[in-house]
């Protein structure tokens, strides 16, 4: 009765292994390749600002653009949300921004998107010279 015990575990532990091992490997698959999101905004408008973009690396697209800014209390913190629309589709970035850094800066990542951009997923980092947001990161396909 025991050596069924470790036989069945032995069974169990394996069952496991070989299916974290196949997610493991499906995640390795992905490929990473550079990007560079740069918008231009109008800030008059506040929170809910316009303007342009353009891309370079992984994507090569422009055209316009809208971001809503969500501020803390305090203003140190804002949650933004970028609508990129592209010819063939649109892209949707979540933004967090910090402004206790010369200029301010954060993370983002590609929340969704439509047309030719439905499954396009993307991270990385940001800066927010004068009016414009500096997205750079990867794109993963």
């Amino acid at each position: 009765m025991p050596h069924n015990k470790i036989i069945s575990a032995a069974i169990a532990l394996c069952t496991i292994a070989f299916f974290t091992m196949a997610s493991v490997s499906s995640a390795l698959a992905s490929t990473r390749t550079p990007v560079t999101i740069t918008g231009t905004y109008d800030f008059s408008t506040f929170p809910d600002v316009t303007g342009t973009f353009t891309t370079t690396g992984a994507l090569t697209i422009s055209g316009d653009t809208t971001m809503h800014i969500g501020p803390n209390y305090n203003g140190t913190i804002a949650h933004c949300v970028v609508t990129l629309i592209a010819p063939d589709g649109v892209i949707i970035i979540h933004q967090e921004c910090q402004f206790a850094t010369s200029p301010p800066a954060g993370r983002w990542e590609i929340v969704s998107g439509t047309g030719a951009y439905a499954n396009l997923r993307g991270n990385g980092s940001l800066t927010m010279p004068d009016d414009q947001e500096a997205m750079t990161g990867f794109i993963y396909q």
